[in-house]
């Protein structure tokens, strides 16, 4: 069966996206090799729960819970929406906004991929880790069935 790390790395070369996978410690540690304009897919540790048949004698599928960071490095000094400035120039409008719809495009490729994805939600991140990026922090519960390739 395939892993939601392989899955999830596959959909960031996918969509152009630089994956990572890791505890949160060690993705913090991509500091200093944080590439500017590039979009990045931090995968936290994943918990996986076996599922078995009706009659508990195999595992029939795996559900995959956590979090990963879609995010891209951001100036520590850009205000967020419109408090101090134009909105146009905002961490939201160039960081947050697009990633949005990166977002939106790999809940829907993992949808056609026969998963079963029962949680897909994200909230706003700013000035996250220490490279000091904006995006969004994504959580999942997604279902893949024992024979999966």
């Amino acid at each position: 069966m395939k892993d939601i790390v392989r899955i999830l790395e596959d959909l960031a070369t996918t969509e152009g996206l630089q994956y990572h996978y890791g505890k949160k410690a060690a993705l913090n540690l991509l500091d200093g090799a944080v590439t500017a304009g590039t979009t990045y897919l931090l995968h936290e540790f994943t918990n996986r729960k076996s599922q078995y048949n009706n009659s508990g004698t195999a595992i029939e599928a795996a559900q995959y819970e956590g979090k990963f960071f879609l995010v891209k490095q951001s100036d520590f000094d850009q205000h967020y929406f419109a408090e101090v400035g134009e909105q146009a120039t905002s961490k939201y409008v160039t960081n947050i906004a697009p990633l949005l719809e990166v977002f939106t495009s790999l809940g829907n490729q993992l949808a056609c991929l026969g998963t079963v994805v029962t949680q897909w939600d994200n909230i706003d991140v700013t000035d996250a880790l220490d490279a000091n990026m904006d995006g969004l922090l994504c959580s999942y519960t997604i279902r893949i069935p024992q024979n999966y390739e």
